[in-house]
């Protein structure tokens, strides 16, 4: 009996990692664009990056920031993710995180977020003073940018179905360098949408130079 039970133990174990795969199998990416306006950068790759999320959620925000940070790692940059230097109510504005840079020696800045866009993914409205800020600019345009968008986000519910736009930002001349967007749909669950958007930025990021292969 004793037995009999392991066998069924081991069977189930074995169903729920065949189940697993399948779901990791379910979890695709689609389009992959570069938005970024001017000559693609050809400098050395960024060693030591500051990661900066956006999302609904101070959990959901930490949760990939850890995972970016640990795909980095894995190329031999140095890389940390912002809700482990900053107090969790302390707000995203320009001076917080040029002193996060400055005093981390960071080297650049990526941040990513959720863009609000025609997949079926409830709307999450903001506050009229986040609304009111100009969308010239790119919220990860961390150094010329009004800040309430990022403090107080519109749309940036983790859905299932999103496409995330990620840029990265040059320490030394404070101008953006790279950015991407990035249509990340069928997934599984948030955890399997956190693991799949950090793979499509880090691979982008080592195909076009900015961290080491």
């Amino acid at each position: 009996a004793k037995l009999e039970k392991t066998v069924r133990h081991i069977s189930r174990l074995a169903v729920l990692f065949s189940s697993l795969l399948v779901l990791a199998a379910c979890a695709s990416s689609g389009r992959v664009v570069s938005t970024f306006e001017g000559p693609a950068y050809d400098g050395p790759a960024f060693r030591n990056i500051l990661v900066i999320g956006v999302a609904d959620s101070y959990n959901n925000r930490a949760a990939f920031e850890r995972e970016l940070v640990q795909d980095i790692k894995a190329g031999g940059a140095e890389a940390t993710a912002l809700y482990t230097v900053l107090d969790k109510d302390t707000p995203i504005n320009k001076s917080t995180v040029e002193k996060v840079v400055d005093e981390g020696d960071f080297d650049a800045i990526l941040i990513t977020r959720a863009l609000n866009r025609d997949f079926k993914s409830k709307a999450k409205t903001g506050s009229p003073s986040a609304q009111a800020v100009p969308k010239g600019g790119s919220a990860a345009n961390l150094f010329r940018y009004d800040y309430e968008e990022l403090n107080e986000p519109a749309t940036l519910s983790m859905e299932l179905n999103i496409i995330i736009g990620s840029e990265m930002v040059a320490a030394a001349s404070r101008e953006r360098v790279w950015s991407i967007e990035a249509d990340i749909s069928d997934q599984a669950s948030i955890g399997v949408l956190v693991i799949d958007a950090s793979n499509v930025i880090t691979a982008r990021l080592r195909k076009d130079g900015l961290i080491p292969k």
